[in-house]
């Protein structure tokens, strides 16, 4: 079974559900997490942190590089970019709190399943589809 796990940025106002997939990578793996606001001033080009609008999440390259002959490569050529990318350790949705957010959402369209079932169709098939659409157009890492 993937497990998820909530974490709380450096500054401790915002936090990210990070999803850890294939039962490889757990919460050892993520040394911290930064929201917009505790990254500025980050330094960008550090190979274990992963960049995605704004949010970073520093992995702990060290521990994972310990499993790069499960991943079939050296462990040089392991970045926390392609750890990400690839769903071992990466947000549980497209952002930090999709799960959330999408549950909130898709609560207040629900309303209309008791009341209108072809409004509530078409309403919970268009969120879907801005949704998608929104997270794109806002650059979401996921969705590109």
């Amino acid at each position: 079974m993937c497990e998820s796990y909530h974490l709380k940025c450096r500054c401790g106002r915002k936090s990210a559900e990070i999803f850890f997939g294939k039962m490889l990578l757990d919460e050892k793996s993520v040394n911290i997490l930064f929201c917009p606001e505790c990254s500025r001033g980050q330094e960008h080009t550090r190979p274990e942190r992963v960049w995605d609008n704004e949010w970073v999440l520093e992995l702990n390259m060290d521990l994972i590089k310990t499993y790069a002959s499960t991943f079939g490569m050296d462990a040089d050529e392991l970045t926390a970019n392609w750890v990400f990318d690839r769903g071992y350790v990466t947000w549980a949705g497209i952002t930090p709190d999709d799960t959330e957010t999408r549950n909130r959402e898709r609560q207040e369209i629900q309303v209309l399943a008791k009341t209108d079932l072809l409004a509530y169709v078409k309403a919970i098939k268009e969120w879907g589809i801005e949704r998608e659409k929104r997270f794109t157009s806002e650059g979401w890492r996921k969705m590109q």
